[in-house]
């Protein structure tokens, strides 16, 4: 059954709903699980009341809470919310096929012959795939900016209520306990409301980076950006993530070459800015984390054991010709640890043949939100794929394929693109030919 897309002009998303949804989520570990289940029927009802943009702005919010928005067994309830939300959405309105439709097929056919009994990583990859696919063919740009809004709102007030309840029983009862820096030290690392700080410093630098476009294309305001952005850093830096401040550093330089590129004066200014920023925040915020960095006295210390599980996972993809091809099976065990790299972790589960088809449908999806969104024609940088680009090189060290929150990073990394809009276009226009 194919329909079109159906655009709001005016979108007008229901926040005390939504407000009263995130209560219900915050207080569940002191209360009860069960808050979660009213949070949940709340949720399918906004789902069932509301146009689908409206779905895809709650999305975005209940992205940082989908570990403490679970039920006693730990499912989280994100992934029931999405499925009924791709049920009830093909069934009133449709499904949009458009060319990435017979990749994303393609896929899932594929990873049913790889399936191998593992019934739950496949149900969870193909549902999370799916409502991608979905949001990403009737999404618009107003509803995109607004659920980056709301996303980043969301990740700061959730690190400011972990923060809080860092040390009690109920939060270290569902993410567990915190790691320790370093050797020996007493210093531990702020995972927020996740069981691994990696996974946490994801959504920072992703915040970090949404926070910047919306303001660079002048989306934001200033003050919310200042005081957004040194939020951001101060959490980011409580993770003590060697990955965290490399990433950093990488969103510096495109920031720099952006900025170099529209002023050589204004590049000056951000020259030195950021050398008197960098010292200061240097032998402050991120003193332990440089101290990580530079105590390391091999490649195995700088990237904490992750090259060695590369060489072990990399010679196991290539110890023949069938595991290179179609992989180990989605039920394959794990090697010693995971894989913490995504590509090797596809590689090794469903080989080049689903590697190909899994970056080939994410590839899609970008040129399909590009092509809705009508970017920049002028403008060929690479500023505007800042999302992209570091989530791309954000999992090179972490692993995800069946992880829930990654797809939400992809999503979000996905409808950055309409940040920049048509209105930037016209302005360019207005400039080049007057």
């Amino acid at each position: 059954m194919l329909k079109p897309q159906i655009k709001q002009d005016n979108l007008r998303w229901p926040m005390g709903g939504f407000c009263l949804i995130s209560a219900l989520i915050y207080t569940s570990p002191f209360v009860g699980a069960w808050l979660n289940y009213i949070a949940l029927g709340l949720c399918l009802y906004r789902l069932v009341r509301y146009d689908r943009q409206i779905f895809n702005v709650d999305y975005c919010g209940l992205i940082c809470l989908s570990i403490v928005f679970s039920t006693p067994s730990g499912l989280s309830c994100v992934v029931p919310l999405v499925l009924a939300a791709e049920i009830w959405f093909v069934f009133r309105d449709g499904l949009v096929i458009v060319p990435s439709f017979a990749v994303f097929l393609s896929l899932i056919c594929y990873l049913l012959m790889r399936m191998q009994m593992s019934i739950n990583n496949f149900l969870l990859c193909v549902s999370q795939l799916l409502i991608l696919y979905m949001m990403v063919s009737w999404e618009d740009r107003q509803s995109s900016i607004l659920g980056i809004k709301v996303f980043i709102s969301n990740v700061i007030i959730s690190s400011i209520y972990a923060l809080i309840f860092r040390n009690t029983s109920p939060i270290i009862r569902i993410i567990g306990q915190e790691v320790s820096a370093f050797w020996k030290s007493t210093q531990t690392r702020f995972q927020g409301l996740y069981r691994d700080p990696n996974y946490y410093m994801a959504l920072i630098i992703m915040s970090l980076v949404l926070i910047t476009l919306l303001w660079f294309y002048h989306q934001l305001s200033g003050r919310f950006f200042l005081t957004g952005t040194a939020s951001l850093l101060i959490f980011g830096a409580l993770t003590y993530s060697k990955t965290f401040f490399f990433l950093l550093c990488l969103f510096w330089l495109f920031c720099f070459l952006h900025i170099l590129r529209k002023s050589k004066w204004m590049g000056i200014l951000f020259i030195v800015g950021t050398g008197v920023l960098a010292y200061i925040l240097v032998n402050t915020l991120f003193a332990t984390t440089v101290f990580r960095i530079l105590s390391a006295s091999s490649i195995q210390e700088l990237t904490t054991g992750r090259s060695s599980l590369f060489q072990i996972y990399l010679a196991k993809i290539l110890s023949s010709a069938s595991s290179l091809l179609f992989g180990e099976g989605m039920a394959a065990e794990i090697l010693e640890l995971g894989t913490h790299n995504l590509y090797l972790e596809v590689l090794y589960y469903i080989g080049l043949l689903g590697f190909l088809l899994y970056f080939g449908f994410l590839g899609m999806l970008v040129f399909q939100v590009q092509r809705n969104a009508h970017v920049q024609i002028l403008s060929r940088g690479l500023f505007r794929y800042l999302a992209v680009i570091v989530f791309c090189a954000l999992f090179c060290s972490l692993q995800g394929m069946y992880i829930l929150p990654v797809y939400g990073l992809m999503y979000m990394s996905l409808i950055s693109l309409h940040i920049p809009g048509t209105e930037t276009c016209q302005e360019q226009i207005k400039q080049h030919f007057g």
